[in-house]
């Protein structure tokens, strides 16, 4: 029991300072709720089993920073493999895919038990008539809370391949890929209590369309494993993708010399007793690093009450465009 109306706690997490608010309701002392997300911007090596066994230990490091949520980048099993232009290579990387009982994918379902500790792991997931750029968010149980696979897939360069000597910096990085379907959301718990969580992947965050309806299926906070060259106008992307549908947003991306780093996360709280506020939570550099995000829920959750006008206004307008038949994703 705290002896004051309100107390600071002071810890520290990799040199940095950061405070937890509590407070009474109705006489007992209740947290202040965050969400903190580990951004795993760490290099692949050669192997889908190097990937794990540094996979495994960068969430175990994510986990003793205080992380609640540890995302990996872009198809972590396969370290974002390049297609390959030649016939032969590219039916062996189309069998790189594999299943949900993969033991890949069940030795992190392990380790999220053993740590108590939310997963977003990355992988080649084996479909037909192609394998999916999939994300599985394992819950502290080791169960499967949320499967999504990419929907604005990069499945150009098809005419390239037929070139007599295709550049293979000209396909795109899912031109064998079927793409996803849906928009999940899953709800995980927290010692502090619960919140939902969806994911979009890499190309689907340059598009309104996948964050609307993750927002219109409840999130709260969005992760993006991704894989690209990172500049302002992305940065510019995502911060409007956090503004407009009033949700958290975390980034993970490669560093360099694979991409160039950059994961970041930023809040839709855009704006503090009228005037402008950071988003920014948390940006990383260029080189490897886990990067921690913590989300003040209960600011993000006040504000989205503050802003409800504006969610009511972009609900309305995506119910009218469906009924006027313009594109709508699946629910």
């Amino acid at each position: 029991m705290y002896h004051t109306l309100c107390e600071y706690v002071t810890h520290h997490n990799s040199g940095t300072q950061s405070r937890l608010l509590t407070d009474h309701v109705h006489g007992i002392a209740r947290r202040k709720m965050n969400f903190t997300i580990s951004m795993l911007q760490i290099r692949a090596l050669g192997n889908q089993e190097h990937n794990a066994v540094k996979g495994l230990e960068a969430c175990r490091k994510a986990k003793a920073l205080g992380a609640d949520l540890a995302v990996f980048p872009e198809l972590w099993n396969i370290g974002m493999a390049q297609v390959p232009v030649d016939p032969e290579e590219r039916q062996r990387w189309i069998k790189r895919g594999i299943g949900h009982d993969s033991d890949f994918v069940k030795r992190f379902a392990g380790l999220a038990r053993e740590l108590d500790l939310n997963i977003a792991i990355t992988y080649l997931e084996r479909y037909e008539p192609l394998p999916r750029n999939t994300v599985s968010i394992l819950n502290k149980q080791g169960e499967m809370a949320l499967t999504y696979s990419k929907v604005f897939i990069c499945n150009f360069g098809s005419e390239e391949l037929a070139n007599a000597e295709p550049n293979a910096a000209s396909l795109g990085c899912d031109l064998l890929c079927s793409p996803g379907e849906s928009f999940p959301v899953a709800t995980l718990n927290t010692n502090e209590g619960e919140v939902k969580v969806g994911a979009m992947i890499c190309a689907d965050r340059e598009f309104p369309e996948p964050a609307t309806q993750l927002m219109r299926n409840g999130a709260e906070l969005i992760i993006i494993p991704n894989s690209c060259t990172w500049d302002e106008i992305r940065t510019a992307g995502l911060k409007t993708r956090a503004v407009e549908n009033l949700v958290g947003v975390a980034m993970t991306n490669y560093p360099a010399p694979q991409n160039n780093g950059t994961s970041q996360a930023h809040t839709c709280v855009a704006w503090k007793n009228n005037e402008m506020a950071e988003t920014l939570v948390a940006r990383a550099a260029e080189k490897e690093e886990i990067l921690l995000a913590r989300f003040d829920l209960d600011a993000l959750r006040a504000f989205r009450k503050q802003e409800q006008w504006r969610l009511n206004y972009r609900l309305a307008r995506t119910a009218y465009n469906a009924e006027n038949r313009l594109p709508r994703l699946s629910v």
